[in-house]
């Protein structure tokens, strides 16, 4: 597979995982609907356009199987305690989850990614990025892509950056990018992808992910390319990034139309930090704060590492093309811009904090969907 892709020179390399300047041309691959975290993601980097330029929005593919819940792959062990004990106090059988697959995911995340838009225009938020649906399943093999219009307008999106890197955020599986370099091999030349999946490349057990394990085939894509890649591991970086309800109550809650809309999430998720002691993860707010401010992070530039058949990282020596790698976030700073960002749109947008409960029609109606 290495083969068919270009070799960027190290120099070349080692500007493209330097931290971003200016304002970053950004596309955002992402499964919204699957988890709430995106939603904020995608939020929180409209409100950024002094850092980023959102190109477009694409839809990637995820579901849910008893192939991929019941193989170990998908949860971390503590994570997978936890929904035992969830399943067991509620007297549900595993084997009767509700069970879809990627086409209806895609389908889910596209229309929500098109909510999210009609609000910023609702709201006055500019933004001139597109809305692509993604695959409507996994890769094959690492070799067969799955066409779509998302890995076809990636691609597009790339050629019109000139020598400035078009920066993939990748927060779901990584289909829809793997398939639009294996389209266009030279986009390795011309991307830098973030993203965020298992656990540290020194980690020694099976990386447990949803985000790698559903598309294990496209994750080997992004391995083996060579194409420049900041990795962010949701264990144990991302999982920093928790919240309490009572936090976004008193930040989120009646910040304006956004402010409303990601309370309303929260608020119906069934593991919203609704029980005593509990806080839920916002995961994907680590990509846009890698390209809102590095300095929010500690880094470590290692050989990317490949995958073995049990989903264990396989290391390299320095011969290895390298890439970077968080190892520790500032989370208190990063949950202070995202706070300030909504605080001054609701500023703007002439809402009250006092009237939290007070949602815009959009917001209502988007508030009123039975829980995803």
């Amino acid at each position: 597979m290495t083969s068919r892709f270009p070799t960027l020179p190290p120099a070349r390399r080692a500007a493209r995982l330097a931290p971003p300047s200016g304002i970053a041309d950004v596309v955002i691959d992402t499964d919204a609907t699957n988890e709430i975290d995106d939603e904020f993601a995608v939020v929180w980097s409209l409100l950024r356009p002094d850092r980023l330029r959102l190109r477009g929005l694409i839809a990637s593919p995820y579901g849910y199987s008893m192939e991929l819940l019941s193989s170990g792959r998908a949860l971390a062990e503590l994570d997978a305690r936890r929904l035992e004990r969830r399943l067991s106090a509620a007297g549900i059988d595993v084997t009767r989850i509700p069970t879809f697959d990627p086409r209806d995911g895609m389908q889910r995340a596209h229309a929500e990614l098109v909510r999210i838009l009609e609000l910023a225009r609702d709201c006055g938020v500019a933004c001139d990025g597109r809305v692509m649906p993604g695959a409507d399943r996994y890769l094959p093999s690492p070799d067969v892509p799955v066409d779509s219009p998302g890995a076809r307008f990636l691609i597009e999106a790339a050629r019109t950056t000139e020598d400035r890197p078009l920066y993939v955020v990748a927060i779901g599986c990584a289909t829809n990018v793997a398939s639009a370099l294996l389209l266009d091999p030279g986009l390795v030349e011309r991307i830098v992808v973030v993203w965020t999946a298992g656990y540290p490349s020194f980690w020694p057990g099976v990386n447990a992910s949803y985000n790698l394990a559903q598309d294990v085939p496209a994750a080997r894509v992004l391995l083996e390319s060579g194409v420049p890649l900041v990795y962010l591991p949701g264990y144990y970086v991302g999982e920093e990034l928790r919240v309490s309800r009572a936090e976004i109550r008193a930040h989120v809650a009646g910040r304006g139309p956004f402010g409303e809309y990601l309370h309303g999430l929260y608020e119906r998720h069934p593991r919203g930090g609704h029980a005593l002691g509990q806080s839920k993860v916002l995961w994907d707010l680590i990509n846009i704060a890698w390209l809102l401010e590095p300095a929010w992070f500690s880094v470590h530039t290692v050989p990317t590492p490949s995958l073995d058949a049990e989903l264990r990282w396989i290391t390299h020596g320095a011969e290895r093309h390298p890439m970077l790698e968080a190892i520790d976030i500032d989370r208190d700073e990063i949950f202070a811009d995202l706070y300030r960002c909504l605080e001054e749109h609701a500023a703007r947008t002439g809402t009250d904090p006092d009237t939290a409960g007070e949602a815009p029609d959009e917001v209502r109606r988007s508030m009123a969907r039975p829980d995803r």
